[in-house]
């Protein structure tokens, strides 16, 4: 065997380990992805709410019961305000009466998320099975738990969505700051 070969076989030897290098890098991201989907960002337990010019979103009496919902926008963004039959950190308490706000952007790719309160139809769509209401991004189903703090619960989406401080003037409900992102 001449030195051309020997150099040849070494290179081709080399060059073996590049497509295994690249299997290796490629399995070591999934599974980083993975465990990042799976391991998903808690809300915390107080936010920090940027002060934004107070906006009114609704008469005290738009939630009349348990998982009414309304739309409204703040700060340029689609919100909602949902009454919840539980405190949530964040939220607004008055007596047995529990608001929590939230951004309906969606924390996966910016898709607009609305209140989904068919459990049926969320466990077959979303692959999501829940006792409540929850609310649901059409894009990617991601799935967010507004009684959990907006925590995301199921689908792609790892961060919770934003929270929007509300506050009771008079008989009206105002949201005043935005949870920094």
């Amino acid at each position: 065997m001449n030195d051309t070969d020997a150099g040849r076989r070494a290179l081709l030897v080399w060059l073996w380990r590049l497509p295994v290098l690249a299997v290796l890098a490629g399995a070591g991201f999934g599974l980083y992805e993975a465990l990042r989907v799976l391991f998903k960002a808690a809300p915390g337990a107080t936010p920090d709410f940027a002060p934004q010019t107070p906006q009114r979103v609704a008469a005290l009496s738009a939630w009349p019961e348990v998982w009414s919902a309304t739309n409204f926008s703040f700060a340029e963004l689609p919100a909602v305000a949902i009454r919840l039959p539980a405190p949530v950190a964040g939220g607004l308490s008055l007596g047995e009466r529990h608001l929590a706000a939230y951004s309906r952007v969606c924390t996966h790719q910016g898709c607009t998320v609305s209140l989904n309160t068919n459990l049926e139809a969320v466990a077959v769509a979303f692959n999501y099975r829940s006792r409540e209401p929850v609310l649901t991004c059409p894009c990617h189903f991601s799935v967010f738990d507004p009684a959990r703090s907006g925590a995301a619960v199921s689908g792609p989406a790892v961060e919770p969505l934003r929270r929007v401080g509300l506050e009771l003037r008079g008989n009206a409900v105002y949201a005043v700051g935005l949870e920094d992102a």
